[in-house]
């Protein structure tokens, strides 16, 4: 066969390929036009922000921080590349949410937001300005300085079969400060109330009892599989178990949402 019979054949192949996926029969549940390309939210405890260049260095700082990652060492960069990777990985984020398959935020603080005992670990070269950052219909107003501490949003969504997994990391400063289980409540709500999803997975790793609690006591969901030596990591020559979680939209809408916004609203008043 020669090029332009190839060519020829494989455009043919293509339309074909195209009148059967017309064909087939296509769940209208889960409507990717709902994600949207650029997405804020405002908690109480943070501002969930679009992902913007001038956040690569605090990204960078957190992903190379062998406390925050070190149940996550196969995403951990060395520090000299630190913000090249938080780049690259923040144009790969913005690509895919464009096509539809991640939602990404990154976590931002608000300087009168932050503890005082907190605060006082907080250099002033980490504060960026503040700024009007744009989002799909509107803008978040970060009106005072403001320091990005993490990131969280939904991977892998699948509008067929409804299904997406959640994750966050979090700068080690800001454990046990709330913004987990309001950051997590905000990223299932919108995948359930707005995609319309009907699983959402959440991946750890073995040693992580942070996350795992999490789940199984705040969450309150069991683990649903344990996946041996799944995972590698690079640093320690070894190999990590892959604990999967699930919430389902049975429990999000019978216990779950409510347990996660009476824990937000319990941490906010205890302030």
């Amino acid at each position: 066969m020669d090029k332009k019979e190839f060519a020829a054949s494989d455009e043919a192949a293509e339309k074909e390929r195209s009148l059967v996926k017309a064909a087939m029969p296509v769940s209208k549940r889960c409507d990717p036009s709902l994600l949207p390309q650029r997405d804020g939210r405002v908690c109480t405890t943070h501002v969930l922000v679009p992902p913007e260049e001038d956040q690569d260095q605090s990204m960078g700082r957190l992903f190379s921080d062998p406390e925050i990652m070190a149940h996550l060492p196969f995403l951990m960069p060395s520090k000299d590349i630190a913000t090249s990777y938080a780049k690259i990985r923040r144009k790969d984020r913005d690509l895919q949410q464009v096509q539809k398959t991640h939602l990404s935020y990154n976590i931002a603080v608000k300087k009168s937001q932050i503890p005082a005992h907190v605060l006082d670990k907080i250099s002033s070269e980490e504060f960026l300005p503040p700024r009007k950052l744009q989002i799909d219909g509107g803008e978040i107003n970060m009106d005072e300085p403001y320091v990005v501490v993490g990131c969280c949003g939904l991977t892998h969504i699948d509008y067929p079969h409804h299904l997406a997994e959640a994750g966050i990391i979090l700068d080690a400063r800001f454990w046990r400060s709330g913004i987990c289980t309001e950051a997590m409540h905000m990223v299932f709500k919108f995948g359930f109330d707005v995609l319309k999803m009907h699983r959402i997975g959440i991946l750890t790793t073995g040693k992580n009892d942070g996350m795992r609690r999490w789940m199984e006591k705040v969450a309150g969901v069991d683990v649903e599989s344990v996946k041996k030596d799944a995972l590698y990591d690079v640093y320690g020559n070894s190999y990590m178990d892959s604990w999967e979680y699930a919430i389902f939209e049975n429990q999000w809408y019978e216990s779950i949402a409510q347990k996660l916004r009476d824990r937000v609203e319990k941490k906010h008043t205890s302030k």
